[in-house]
């Protein structure tokens, strides 16, 4: 050890003793002058530390200013959320959008502070997208090959670019902010989403990319008509079919084909059964179309077996290029974020919305 390096150290040290013995002022300051040639770098290091600890301090204040400032951000995590339902990508309107048409709606929706969120993050209500941003879930019915495909590569397997998936992954490369995911939605067949690589390969690729997997029935039958055995039939062999591909997984949504519900008798039959051993336990059944406000699972008006979609089409009351309108022309209704996962904040003429899931689930704040 150096000499001056010693100094220093002794010199430090009896400044901390003498300190907490509360010596006089005078005597401190003669202690600090004498050591003075050998704190230089101590001196530039305490620098550096306050500067970091100011600029901690001025991160901190602004993230305190986002996650605060309500009435400037108009938050309302307790507005519509959009599920968006899409199918393949083609040109037969209403059901399927052309590439052209599919990137118009995701340039429209990230011009417009719209934040694409996981159907795990829309039905925990814990939300994760920037202040003043308005979340928006897709989805994808029928394990269409123009939804999602691969194609091989020299390094193995590739979204295939024209695919709703490919497009869906070039804009979120070139748009880091708009965020990620979707879920799609297909039967117990083997030809779901194209037939390059094996029904694994295909799953693995989307899970491993941000993507979730629902059911949409095996045979897409209206279970509108079917009998409960039926019902439990048509939703357990999906069920049971990713169950022999992922032992481990559990669906958590489920489309209904038509946009029908089962029988009012037996309709939690859709969400809650057991098919030849395989159990299946969804918390939440898609509609087709606006059948519903699109309220999200913290509001007392959430009906898990009736939960709405906009259809993704342009031109038709109802439909998304509808709803883009509306909500532009009445933005109060929108859910609108604070920035903080964790928080549930309601502009208090909305707090009488709040369900008994969100008081137990979330800090909540009424401003």
């Amino acid at each position: 050890m150096s000499r001056k390096l010693l100094t220093l150290l002794l010199t430090v040290s009896i400044i901390a003793s003498l300190a907490s013995c509360k010596v006089e002022p005078a005597m401190t300051e003669a202690l600090t002058k004498a050591s003075s040639a050998e704190s230089t770098t101590v001196s530039q290091t305490i620098s550096t530390s306050e500067s970091i600890e100011e600029t901690t301090a001025t991160t901190t204040a602004d993230v305190k200013k986002i996650t605060t400032d309500y009435k400037e951000f108009k938050v309302n995590e307790q507005g519509h959320i959009m599920v968006v339902m899409y199918h393949g990508i083609i040109d037969n309107p209403p059901y399927h959008r052309t590439k052209e048409q599919f990137t118009k709606d995701l340039q429209y929706m990230y011009d417009h502070g719209y934040r694409l969120i996981t159907l795990a993050d829309y039905l925990s209500g814990h939300i994760d997208v920037e202040a003043g941003m308005t979340p928006i879930h897709l989805t994808f019915d029928d394990g269409l090959d123009t939804t999602f495909a691969l194609k091989e590569t020299a390094d193995g397997f590739d979204v295939d670019e024209n695919t709703a998936i490919g497009i869906l992954e070039d804009f979120c490369a070139k748009h880091p902010d708009f965020g990620r995911g979707a879920s799609l939605y297909f039967h117990d067949q083997k030809t779901n989403f194209g037939e390059v690589g094996t029904d694994k390969e295909r799953f693995d690729w989307l899970l491993e990319h941000g993507y979730e997997l629902g059911n949409h029935t095996a045979t897409h039958d209206n279970l509108g008509k079917l009998s409960k055995e039926n019902v439990i039939k048509e939703v357990g062999r999906v069920e049971k079919y990713v169950n022999s591909l992922y032992p481990d997984m559990h669906l958590t949504a489920i489309t209904y084909p038509f946009g029908a519900r089962p029988d009012s008798s037996y309709r939690t039959a859709a969400l809650k059964g057991e098919y030849e051993g395989v159990k299946y336990n969804y918390q939440i059944g898609l509609r087709e179309g606006p059948s519903g406000p699109f309220v999200p699972v913290t509001h007392n008006k959430f009906q898990a077996l009736n939960a709405p979609r906009v259809r993704g089409s342009e031109g038709a009351n109802g439909d998304l290029w509808w709803y883009f309108d509306y909500y532009d022309k009445n933005p109060s209704l929108k859910y609108i974020s604070d920035g903080n996962p964790d928080t549930l904040v309601v502009p208090e003429k909305r707090s009488a919305t709040i369900n008994d899931y969100a008081k137990e689930n979330f800090e909540v704040i009424i401003y």
